[in-house]
């Protein structure tokens, strides 16, 4: 078992991020110590990287909840739980798409600044 800070540093997220997590229904709620800390379990710490994963690429709280509402519903969910997932990587590719033609942009900009261009 892992306390908050453990898993906030493992996770690279900060503790109040984990508390959120749990308030908005995207993790279940932590055990307890005798000294009333939460405590998480690998599969939790799993779980959260995911999580983080997940913000990165863009997915809302909401979009979050309902996969993990999904998840806990079993197997029967897996066509709709892919078509969530496979839906965030197209958002995902589109993004790279246009950060990758953002680039492009600068890297010309810079070769005309190189070139002693003024514009």
């Amino acid at each position: 078992m892992l306390t908050i800070g453990e898993v906030a540093k493992e996770v690279g997220i900060n503790i109040g991020a984990i508390r959120f997590y749990e308030r908005k229904g995207l993790l279940k709620p932590a055990a307890r110590s005798e000294q009333n800390n939460r405590l998480y379990t690998d599969d939790d710490l799993s779980w959260l990287v995911f999580i983080k994963c997940l913000r990165e690429t863009g997915m809302s709280v909401e979009d979050i909840k309902k996969y993990y509402d999904k998840v806990n519903e079993g197997t029967s969910t897996l066509p709709e739980r892919t078509k969530l997932i496979e839906n965030q990587k197209q958002k995902l590719l589109k993004d790279i798409e246009e950060k990758e033609a953002q680039l492009v942009h600068l890297e010309e900009k810079l070769k005309r600044y190189y070139r002693g261009e003024n514009y």
